[in-house]
Parts: C-alpha cells; sequence; structure tokens
C-alpha cells in the first residue's frame, strides 16, 4: 500500500499552534486569580456513566452515582422512553447522563502500537494514517479510537488501537434499542470481565478539565459580548451626537426668524455678532440728534453709516454729527427736500464710524423716530 503523509497548511498550523499558546496562557492566568471557593461551581461533578447491555430480551442498565452503583432491567421495546423515566425517577434527565452500550468484544478490531509521548499531541492524524496504510478499511466506514495501555518505555506510550465498522456497530445499537445518536461513547468487556471504554463520541481533552473548556467557551462568549457592546455603544452615541446637532440647528433656525420689534433678522443677526458696537451707534445718535429730528432708515456697513428721516433743521445735522467723538466725515448723501406731509424737511447723511469696531456684514435699521 503507498505512504501516505499527512501535509497540513503552515498557515492553519500556525494559527492552531497560537490559539492553543493562547488558551493555555489564558486559563494559567485564569487559574491563578479565581477565588478557589469559586473552583466547585465552575468544575462541577462528572456526569454520572450509564453502561447499557443486552441480556436475553432485557437491556441492563448500570448506573454509576456518586452514592454507588444502580442497576435495572428494562424491556428492549421503546427502551428510549422506558428509560427516560428510569432516570427521571433518580432526577436526571438524558443530557446529565453519558451514555455508553457495551459490545460483544468480537465486534471490534484490536491493534496495538507504540506512540512517543512527544507526538500525542497529533495523536487524531496518527490514528488516521494508521487506518489508511495498515488496515483494510476506509475512514468512511469506521468508527476508531486508542486508549492507553499498560507497558511501553518512559518516552513511549503503548496504546490499543480499536475499529468498529459502522454497520456493525449500528446494527448492535438497534438491537438494544438505542442509534448513535443516542450514546456517547462504545465500551467492550475486557478479558478479565471488565467494562472498557474504547471509542468516544463526544470530543475531549487529555489535559483540560471540564471547568477548562467552559473557560474557552467563557472567553469566546464574553469576546463576541464586547464586540456587540462596542457596536451598541457606537451608535448610541452617533446617534445622541446627531440629535444634538439636529436640536441646535432647529434653535439657530428659530432664532434667525425671530427678531425684536423694529428690526429686521438681517440687523438683529448684525447686531448679535457686532455685539455693543451698534447699540452704541445708536445711543450716540439718539443723544446728539435734536428732538425735531427722527429718523427712518439707518443703514451700517464697513464702518460707513447711511442715516435718513425728516427734520426741521436738516441743514445743521452734518454739522453735529462730525462734531461727535464717534463721527466723522459727515456729508449729506442727497440733497434736502421739503416734505408737505411731514411739514419737514427730508435728508440723508452718511458718515464713518471713527473708532474701533468695524461692522462686517451690511445691516438695516427701519426706525420710527429719534
Amino acid at each position: 500500500m503507498a505512504d501516505v503523509s499527512v501535509v497540513s497548511s503552515s498557515r492553519f498550523h500556525v494559527l492552531e499552534t497560537w490559539w492553543q499558546d493562547f488558551s493555555q496562557w489564558w486559563l494559567t492566568g485564569l487559574r491563578e486569580t479565581i477565588p478557589a471557593r469559586w473552583f466547585g461551581w465552575i468544575n462541577g461533578e462528572p456526569l454520572p456513566i450509564l453502561l447499557i447491555r443486552r441480556d436475553c430480551n432485557l437491556a441492563v442498565c448500570s448506573l454509576a452515582l456518586p452514592a454507588g452503583m444502580v442497576e435495572t432491567r428494562l424491556p428492549l421495546v421503546r427502551l428510549g422512553e422506558t428509560l427516560g423515566g428510569w432516570l427521571a425517577e433518580r432526577g436526571l434527565t438524558r443530557e446529565q447522563v453519558t451514555v455508553g452500550p457495551v459490545l460483544k468484544s468480537d465486534l471490534f478490531f484490536r491493534r496495538d502500537l507504540s506512540v512517543p509521548k512527544a507526538a500525542l499531541g497529533a495523536m487524531p492524524k496518527i490514528l488516521d494514517q494508521e487506518v489508511l496504510r495498515r488496515t483494510p478499511f476506509e475512514l468512511s466506514d469506521i468508527w476508531h479510537a486508542a486508549i492507553p495501555a499498560t507497558g511501553g518505555a518512559d518516552d513511549i506510550l503503548a496504546m490499543c488501537h480499536w475499529i468498529i465498522r459502522k454497520d456493525r456497530a449500528e446494527k448492535a445499537l438497534v438491537e438494544l434499542g438505542l442509534a448513535a445518536s443516542d450514546v456517547d461513547f462504545l465500551a467492550t468487556t475486557s478479558a478479565n470481565g471488565d467494562v472498557v471504554p474504547v471509542i468516544a463520541f463526544r470530543a475531549t481533552s487529555h489535559e483540560d478539565s471540564p471547568w477548562a473548556r467552559r473557560a474557552v467557551k467563557l472567553l469566546a462568549g464574553a469576546g463576541l459580548g464586547l464586540a456587540v457592546f462596542g457596536l451598541v455603544a457606537f451608535e448610541w452615541c452617533q446617534s445622541n451626537r446627531a440629535t444634538n446637532i439636529e436640536t441646535s440647528l432647529a434653535e439657530a433656525r428659530q432664532g434667525a426668524r425671530g427678531g425684536a420689534e423694529g428690526i429686521n433678522p438681517e440687523a438683529r443677526l448684525f447686531a448679535m455678532k457686532a455685539d455693543v458696537g451698534i447699540l452704541e451707534i445708536w445711543d450716540e445718535l439718539s443723544r446728539i440728534l435734536p428732538d425735531n429730528t427722527f429718523l427712518t432708515e439707518t443703514r451700517i456697513a464697513d464702518g460707513k453709516v447711511m442715516v435718513s428721516g425728516f427734520s426741521t433743521d436738516a441743514a445743521r445735522l452734518v454739522r453735529i454729527i462730525d462734531e461727535s467723538p464717534l463721527f466723522s466725515q459727515a456729508t449729506l448723501a442727497a440733497a434736502i427736500t421739503p416734505d408737505a406731509t411731514e411739514h419737514k424737511d427730508r435728508f440723508s447723511i452718511s458718515f464713518m464710524v471713527r473708532s474701533g469696531r468695524t461692522v462686517r456684514r451690511p445691516a438695516s435699521v427701519q426706525s420710527t423716530g429719534s
């Protein structure tokens, strides 16, 4: 038979090695930090073992409990239902026991082999190669596993390789009223009559106890939970930020639509930006203009002010404005004209703001008097 070698992908080999190293490191730290009183809860009690063997038309069920061995005989017909009721009487369910049928030893093909202890980590691959190279079986047609045997050197471990064809095993299970999905391992009897579990259907670790496997699962679950929590927290923060922005925009729109009576929105916005500069201009105009004068329009842009209105002494306003310490360069922007309705002279005067503040954006104010 041709030599069959197992070549694993270097990428997956590196990933597997990294995961094993990380798991061992994490478990070591967990063992050192976890309170000792928690170990009883984490480790839990081992599952009771239920052995089932056939005796004529009955199934002999032997249940190993901490208090001792409990045995009963049940009819093979509808064994699954009667077995569930028998376990329920003892406060157990099928998931809380490990079920193993005891099959005849002549159904198995047994081989002895020696494996270096350093190669135990690759035991599944070694056994697969042993089946392909040294037996007539195909891997898809059998169940097989190896258990330690007595003897061997210090660095060599003697193993018993047990192989059973699936069709033979399933036929024996049907005779017991069971199916392959109902059992956790296969057992047989040794030469001295002892029951020996030989093929386990549920993978178990040779190094880590049940609490260690639970801890690894907890690590994976915690990682997934943290990832989900991070996504939810990010979404929540972004939603709050968007809500705050929308609220600020709504307030800004409301403020832009509103305005003080007599002041258009553009002038109000300009006044907010220019702060007290506009107020100073209005205050100074109110102080220097005569009582017989009132303004109908005021425009302010880039430090230049244009005022229009009516006055009984319009010709003297240019000198009055120019004498103010806040204004300069006062001049008539248009000719003074009499108004028959107001019985006063209409005027339009422009001047510059003498001191510090410069208006960046134009504003206009409609005034009803001064």
